[in-house]
């Protein structure tokens, strides 16, 4: 764990590099410095968490990532965790799986993003984390909030590398079972592809990217939705060197290791069809043309 800032001095030397950075730094991505998002409270909160709010925050520079948050209407002295999730806040199951930086690894820091945190007497609280590695573009897209068990002490020193953080009640190391999620603080251009996206993609707005890392699809398989007529947009982008081919319209791509390739086409075919990564056999997204 050499990667990950425990003390204050390094923690504060991050930061002015993020600040540095944000005014004109040496970040080469087109990706912003700063994402953040509002913390809403979602169904599954418990009755005592009901009326939380806050804000969620990741800000990026080349070689620093810093993760923050901040909440009220939380129960008075209670413990929680946060954690960076690679989807967005309106999946069937919130914020999706967790942000990690090796997809094969374990479900702790320094491979996962975690903030903890106790809130005070008027049930507000803030957890920050820092990493000295730099968030990848579109590998995370939410925070989601939780309680954490009384006995769990708060790490303000994790690793960051991602979008999106999200906040659920009940910890959950060592647990069969997923605790519930309290709230999800969506990150504005954090995750890859959602609806929002594949929406404003069929009306010739922004196009969704499919994010390819290790060989697989991050957040999942992708959905991408169009009607017969209107024209399909989307974009891959992968670690690995593989041909994207699109089943049924047969349209095939090489995308480069560390590479982009960008599909355009009329919806003429009706139906639903695998996007693959043909050498891997790795379905990497869904696409639907409704008639």
């Amino acid at each position: 764990m050499t990667n990950v800032i425990r003390t204050a001095s390094a923690f504060a030397a991050i930061l002015a590099t993020l600040a540095l950075a944000a005014c004109g730094g040496s970040n080469d991505g087109n990706e912003p410095e700063a994402l953040s998002g509002q913390l809403e409270p979602l169904p599954t909160a418990p009755a005592g968490d009901k009326a939380v709010a806050g804000e969620a925050s990741l800000e990026r520079a080349d070689g620093g990532t810093a993760v923050s948050l901040r909440a009220t209407g939380l129960e008075p002295e209670a413990e929680y965790v946060a954690h960076l999730h690679t989807g967005g806040c309106d999946q069937a199951d919130p914020g999706g799986p967790h942000f990690k930086f090796d997809a094969s690894g374990g479900d702790e820091p320094p491979n996962e993003i975690h903030l903890e945190f106790r809130s005070d007497a008027d049930g507000s609280g803030k957890a920050t984390a820092t990493s000295n590695r730099e968030v990848p573009a579109g590998e995370a897209g939410s925070v989601v909030l939780h309680e954490a068990e009384p006995e769990h002490t708060a790490s303000y020193g994790t690793d960051a590398e991602g979008e999106a953080i999200l906040v659920h009640a009940g910890h959950h190391h060592g647990e069969p079972a997923a605790p519930a999620k309290i709230a999800c603080a969506e990150l504005e251009g954090g995750h890859a592809h959602d609806s929002s996206h594949e929406e404003a993609a069929s009306r010739g707005g922004r196009v969704p990217t499919v994010v390819i890392r290790d060989g697989e699809p991050v957040g999942g398989i992708a959905e991408l939705e169009y009607d017969a007529g209107e024209e399909i947009r989307f974009e891959v982008t992968s670690d690995v060197a593989d041909e994207v081919h699109v089943h049924g319209y047969d349209l095939m791509q090489e995308v480069p290791a560390g590479g982009t390739v960008s599909f355009d086409f009329p919806a003429e075919i009706e139906g639903i069809f695998e996007v693959e990564l043909e050498g891997r056999r790795q379905q990497i997204a869904e696409l639907t043309v409704n008639p």
